[in-house]
């Protein structure tokens, strides 16, 4: 199977080192893989020339460069376009509005495909389907003795961006009953984090003895992405301040730290950094904290590069993670620890605990780095992605 990957702009290039390690695991399986780079010079006029060849599959992250895969020239050649959603679609509706021939788009939490099932009712996909990001790897191997893990000199990282208090961005919106509902969706998801939003807008409508139609969700649609952004700097705030009352000793990486490093000084930013050298830090962790922005039934790619990279996880539990890994604090073979969202006092204390126990710590990261190395890396997924898009093909 020949796949033609676009890649374009990403914060801190996670989507662009994505791709890469993507591309290596479909070579690695015996695929022609051909990488096409968007911010180059040339735009898109390499990607058009990659395409006009025989290809079975166009892939990117996103929607990325649909507009062409809309295109009559893409369409006619009979290619499948191939598509993983790594926030949730509400952040990218305009994308998934093209007329596009035979497109399979995955999604990294289960309830993200309910939501598109049901917004998407009246339009044509080949497929939609669960399948989280794969861990992104260096090629050093790993040491997973506890001698090795005793060395790493980072107790506690954290990458990612703090995006500050959580503003609901329909606060001076006219009083109507879409607003009505879009603040209680809202506050729902923000006392149960692990309520999705399709779930939360449901309940809104029911408690006005309302339904949620698929005209009325379409119609509320411009509106959602104001809500979910504003459940996931929630929780994401409620969290870290937790944390830093606590006095955990967090390193962080990323956008917007200053005010909450001021507030606290066990958190230490140790610079912006990119998704590169986040796979090096990685290697010096021993614990790495995650935070999921509202993925209650999926994964986030930061679990699994965790893992490989030998690292212990504590993470915003998910019902992917319980079907997937194991959580038993009082067993041996535990490879993961997770924490509610809607309890951060708790979290806090259950990391604070964590941190005092290297030795469980070691453990656990060993047995989260076999599992993740035997079913959560890019290989791994690479190989359902092409299952589908040769059936679909």
């Amino acid at each position: 199977m020949r796949v033609v990957l676009a890649k374009g702009v990403s914060q801190y290039g996670s989507l662009r080192l994505h791709i890469d390690q993507l591309a290596a695991a479909f070579t690695a399986l015996g695929h022609e893989a051909v990488v096409i780079d968007l911010t180059a010079p040339e735009g898109t006029m390499p990607l058009v020339a990659a395409l006009a060849r025989p290809t079975d599959c166009f892939f990117a992250f996103n929607g990325i460069a649909c507009e062409i895969a809309a295109t009559d020239f893409v369409r006619q050649s009979g290619c499948v376009y191939a598509c993983l959603y790594v926030d949730h679609p509400v952040h990218q509706l305009p994308r998934l509005t093209h007329d596009i021939n035979k497109q399979v788009l995955f999604f990294l939490d289960r309830t993200h495909v309910q939501f598109m099932t049901a917004w998407g009712a009246k339009r044509s996909y080949a497929h939609l389907g669960f399948l989280p990001p794969g861990a992104n790897e260096i090629d050093e191997q790993v040491d997973t003795s506890d001698e090795a893990f005793a060395r790493r000199d980072i107790p506690l990282l954290f990458t990612g961006t703090y995006r500050g208090p959580p503003a609901p961005g329909w606060i001076n919106w006219p009083e109507s009953p879409a607003k009505s509902l879009v603040a209680e969706a809202a506050e729902r998801m923000a006392a149960d984090g692990r309520i999705p939003l399709l779930e939360a807008l449901k309940a809104a409508a029911a408690a006005r003895k309302a339904h949620l139609t698929q005209d009325l969700l379409e119609g509320l649609s411009p509106l959602l992405s104001t809500v979910q952004m504003y459940v996931e700097a929630y929780h994401r705030h409620a969290v870290l301040t937790a944390l830093g009352q606590a006095g955990a000793p967090v390193e962080v990486h990323g956008l917007g730290w200053a005010p909450l490093c001021a507030q606290y000084p066990s958190f230490h930013h140790a610079g912006e950094g990119s998704f590169a050298e986040t796979l090096h830090l990685l290697r010096r962790a021993k614990m790495v904290l995650n935070i999921n922005n509202t993925f209650v039934a999926g994964g986030h790619e930061r679990v699994f590069t965790a893992m490989c990279a030998g690292a212990a996880v504590f993470s915003e539990s998910s019902r992917y993670y319980a079907d997937v890994f194991r959580d038993d604090g009082s067993a041996k073979g535990r490879e993961i620890a997770t924490f509610s969202i809607h309890k951060p006092e708790r979290a806090a204390g259950q990391l604070l605990a964590l941190l005092q126990d290297v030795p469980a710590q070691a453990a656990m990261a060993r047995a989260g780095h076999a599992r993740a190395m035997a079913e959560h890396t890019w290989t791994a997924r690479a190989a359902k992605m092409a299952k589908v898009i040769e059936q679909v093909r």
